[in-house]
């Protein structure tokens, strides 16, 4: 089957009838676009029109009927197996998925896709916990036995003894393997086993349905899925959980024909930007508030009822006591463009914080750094609110692919700005 790799906002897939390789056709563009528009998916973040395809904040995995999409975030050299490893490394540092350094050496990270990456890691942890032994809950059943189990169902007790039927009306509770999480499971691993490439990754998804052959295989939705809860009975479960959520949550929405059905692992990258970075701000100080809700841009005459709710991305505490506000943007702006190509909007979003937060005198706006930008991790630009010059906003990039670098530019943002308050 053909697989596409492709550069988040960077670079586009022909759409040509052709044979050549690193094209869709005209009917998987079609498909595509069918699946885009049910799924519900920005169609400003996949813009496909008569001759490409360019995805813009979305990253990870779409499966066709015939082809398979990659989408990666951009990095220096353009390396496959590099933006997996710095996706992997997102990805996990922001919570999306529970991944160890030492599981992360064990993938083949030059052959396996995104999608192929998490069949691995949820087979892999299932059986694990499987082996442990499976999950069994309380379901409340009834029924007409010879001894009393629970409690008595009166009701229909009185009505059998009118007419004299044998046996007790009961109401019990008994252990059950064919609950909500295990069919989750299953679920998960039939996807995985009628679309995972990799005998290894079936074979531990073979392996576990075994343990599961006594569960009903039902189709989970979105809500069934947001229903099952967690207790002290089935935490253990959880991240096998978390990573069937990601194989199943958009699985079965569009059938193509021939039986099989598209499906997507997909991830906004502001998203993922935003948290990757609060993560690392947090590594720094922890004096750090994620969606600060506390003020408003309006207060309605009559019943100050607020709107317009002001949600800066962090609102940090510097080494010097200072307050800062740090906003993400994952938007890609240019050295060689005014204003960096900063947009109208976000300096308007920034103006409200500078003015609604009396105790905030800088407001930075981060960037992912790439090649377009002169130089990453001092001041792009700089600029004061018209009478008062201690009321900045500043512009930065920063070189997530690296963490280590990312840190240290993110604490010399910090700190620099700590020493500039105190001269």
């Amino acid at each position: 089957m053909k697989h596409l790799i492709v550069t988040e906002c960077f670079d586009s897939i022909p759409i040509s009838d052709s044979q050549f390789q690193g094209c869709l056709t005209s009917a998987e563009a079609n498909e595509l676009e069918s699946y885009v528009r049910k799924q519900g998916l920005d169609e400003d973040g996949v813009r496909i029109s008569r001759h490409e395809v360019t995805f813009i904040n979305y990253v990870g995995f779409i499966q066709l009927r015939s082809c398979s999409i990659e989408i990666l975030p951009k990095v220096s050299g353009d390396d496959p197996r590099r933006s997996r490893l710095v996706l992997l490394r997102m990805l996990q540092r922001s919570g999306f998925l529970n991944i160890h350094e030492s599981q992360v050496s064990q993938l083949l990270i030059e052959k396996m896709n995104l999608f192929e990456i998490i069949a691995y890691l949820f087979t892999e942890k299932l059986a694990l916990e499987l082996r442990k032994g499976i999950f069994k809950s309380y379901q409340r059943e009834s029924g007409e036995l010879q001894l009393v189990r629970g409690r008595i169902d009166m009701n229909r007790q009185l009505r059998r003894e009118a007419l004299k039927q044998p046996g007790i009306s009961c109401e019990y509770d008994e252990f059950q393997i064919d609950n909500p999480l295990n069919q989750a499971f299953k679920a998960a691993l039939q996807i995985v086993m009628s679309r995972c490439k990799a005998s290894s990754t079936k074979k531990r998804a073979a392996s576990s349905m075994v343990w599961l052959d006594e569960v009903k295989a039902t189709g989970m939705t979105h809500d069934r899925l947001e229903r099952i809860r967690f207790d002290r009975t089935n935490r253990r479960y959880l991240e096998s959980f978390r990573l069937a959520k990601l194989l199943l949550s958009r699985s079965t929405s569009v059938s193509s024909p021939g039986g099989t059905s598209n499906s997507s692992i997909l991830f906004k990258m502001n998203d993922l930007f935003e948290a990757y970075i609060a993560y690392l701000v947090c590594t720094i100080t922890d004096k750090v508030t994620v969606k600060d809700r506390s003020h408003k841009l309006l207060v309605r005459t009559g019943d100050n009822r607020g709107v317009f709710r002001l949600e800066p991305d962090l609102l940090v505490t510097n080494p010097a006591g200072k307050r800062i506000i740090l906003d993400t943007k994952w938007k890609m702006i240019h050295s060689h463009r005014s204003r960096h190509g900063v947009k109208r909007e976000d300096f308007y979003q920034m103006y409200a914080y500078l003015t609604r937060y009396k105790e905030v005198k800088d407001v930075i706006l981060l960037y992912p750094h790439h090649d377009g930008i002169v130089s990453s991790g001092g001041c792009l630009e700089d600029w004061h609110l018209e009478g008062e010059p201690e009321k900045k906003l500043k512009v930065y990039s920063i070189q997530y692919e690296d963490e280590q670098i990312a840190g240290r530019e993110l604490r010399d943002i910090l700190e620099s700005d700590a020493v500039e308050r105190q001269d």
